[in-house]
């Protein structure tokens, strides 16, 4: 059974025309996660290979929207980062710049700066060494996913959303 991500409600506060602010970006940052379900821990499938990560509307400041990143990623952050980028960008043409409140939250793997030591591993783990496998050709792993091509928003080639 195919997931279809559920169309976004315009919020026009009764006018007809669409609203672009926090509520709006909240409803298009769910049609993104229901859109992408291999990247975040709201599919069963997911969770159960312990991708936990999710992503949160902090504000919206303007046309800059920030985002939060919690959570256990296969994917890269940045590219979660960039696909949410493109996703809203696309519904939102006056959104100018998507970023995170806090760029550490970027990072996949936290290092102690003395002995290099891993603090903090924010990737999900390898489940089945497509990751491993992929790094090992030379493939960036984020341009397949975790999943074969028929329950996840990737093709071969690159992501649906950038």
């Amino acid at each position: 059974m195919s997931r279809r991500p559920r169309p976004l409600t315009l919020l026009d506060g009764g006018s007809g025309d669409a609203f672009f602010g926090e509520a709006a970006v909240r409803a298009t940052l769910d049609d993104f996660k229901a859109a992408a379900p291999s990247m975040f821990g709201g599919h069963p499938d997911t969770v159960a290979i312990g991708i936990t990560g999710d992503i949160a509307l902090a504000e919206v400041d303007g046309p800059v929207v920030v985002l939060s990143l919690s959570g256990r990623f296969w994917h890269k952050r940045e590219t979660v980062l960039a696909n949410a980028g493109a996703f809203l960008r696309q519904r939102w043409p006056e959104i100018c710049d998507v970023i995170v409140g806090d760029p550490g939250s970027l990072r996949d793997v936290v290092r102690d700066d003395e002995t290099g030591d891993v603090l903090e591993d924010r990737r999900a783990p390898d489940w089945n060494g497509d990751r491993a496998a992929l790094e090992y050709q030379g493939i960036d792993p984020d341009r397949r996913g975790p999943f074969p091509e028929r329950t996840g928003g990737f093709r071969a080639g690159g992501s649906m959303f950038s």
